[in-house]
């Protein structure tokens, strides 16, 4: 068995410099309190004569870090940081401290490659978009293999690169020789969109970013449509059209539209990241997302194709076994009871995987390292 624990994040923390500190300074003269929300902890922020709010956070691991502050109870960004990204609903600034591991998700003096935002049509005729990356050089003599890189929910065709820092990640590996020069596409997989909401702005007046939801997500029909997403990539571009040439990985929901579509299209793929994947296709509303909660595919009548035969398809899918499965998730995270049960279920068949248990939980901080240390093992 395939086998492989360790801390990522702790490791990559051990490789990278330390910050000395950061500080933040507010100017805020006719407020009464202000506090810094950095990397989800609150920091009480010191008020000054001068009506400046200041606080200065120590010994920071090299990270990406996202913050906002709160006046007075309102929630606010840093007037001096134009470095925003959005996660659902919210906006943060982010700052990127230290070296090493923090250098990959920097914008680096390197050859970068180019993001593409296409449209394709799926087979009942829909329009949907989605980006993609095509990497350093690309050229039309050369094929390449594709990663189709999954969002979680709440996120969309825009997430691993806005939050999850994609396109930089893969230009520093591929510039420093530890990743190979790859395609990557970023779909849509919420099947009530066409594309992101900030992109039909108008379909949206209150502002709010609508979520995708279970029912939603268990339907199937991001994972039987998946086959267009792949006849697009391929029709457009120079891709390596077999199953040695493509990959597919996602966090969260897409970690569970990656394990679905890679056992439906069970010879599709010959590497796939599940990264704190949800798994299971049914739910008990009282022990969802608790450490009693059960790992189901059922198969009544009312289960959609897609899910029905999930145990005969990853016997399909493993005969024979994917080049590399990698599964990744954080010791705190929500879903971890239920990818305990899932491995167990791939121990007892001999289907052999690799396994990254990290500290942490259900966050991008952990996304992003999962996304460093799974590119260089593909292809």
């Amino acid at each position: 068995m395939k086998k492989l624990f360790f801390a990522l994040f702790c490791f990559a923390c051990c490789n990278a410099t330390f910050a000395e500190q950061i500080t933040f300074t507010l100017n805020a003269p006719n407020a009464q309190n202000a506090i810094v929300v950095f990397d989800g902890k609150e920091s009480v922020m010191e008020k000054h004569v001068n009506g400046q709010f200041t606080a200065t956070l120590d010994s920071l691991p090299a990270n990406l870090y996202m913050y906002y502050f709160l006046v007075d109870g309102i929630r606010t960004l840093d007037p001096t940081n134009p470095r925003t990204m959005r996660d659902v609903n919210y906006i943060y600034n982010y700052t990127i401290l230290g070296k090493r591991t923090a250098d990959l998700m920097r914008d680096q003096h390197v050859e970068h490659g180019k993001v593409e935002q296409v449209w394709y049509t799926t087979a009942n005729n829909r329009k949907r978009r989605m980006m993609i990356y095509l990497p350093p050089q690309y050229n039309d003599t050369i094929n390449y293999p594709v990663l189709y890189l999954l969002h979680g929910s709440g996120g969309n065709e825009t997430a691993w690169i806005e939050l999850g820092r994609a396109t930089q990640i893969l230009d520093n590996l591929i510039a420093q020789n530890k990743a190979k020069p790859m395609i990557v596409v970023f779909p849509n997989g919420n099947m009530y969109q066409d594309a992101s909401p900030l992109y039909y702005f108008d379909d949206y007046p209150t502002g709010k970013i609508k979520w995708s939801n279970r029912d939603i997500r268990l339907n199937g029909l991001f994972e039987a449509a998946f086959q267009d997403v792949v006849d697009y990539t391929e029709q457009h571009y120079n891709t390596i059209k077999s199953k040695s040439g493509r990959a597919i990985a996602g966090l969260s929901m897409g970690g569970y539209h990656a394990m679905h579509i890679s056992h439906y299209y069970n010879q599709m793929f010959d590497y796939v990241g599940l990264f704190s994947p949800a798994l299971s296709t049914m739910y008990d509303k009282k022990t969802t997302n608790t450490p009693q909660a059960r790992l189901e595919f059922p198969t009544n009548n009312n289960t959609p194709l897609v899910y029905k035969h999930v145990e005969q398809d990853l016997k399909l899918q493993f005969s024979p076994a994917p080049k590399l499965y990698y599964i990744s998730i954080g010791s705190d995270d929500f879903l971890y009871a239920e990818n305990v049960q899932y491995r167990a279920l791939l121990d007892r068949n001999n289907y052999p995987y690799l396994y990254i248990e990290t500290t942490g939980g259900h966050t991008w901080d952990n996304w992003r390292h999962y996304l460093i240390d799974f590119l260089p093992r593909i292809f």
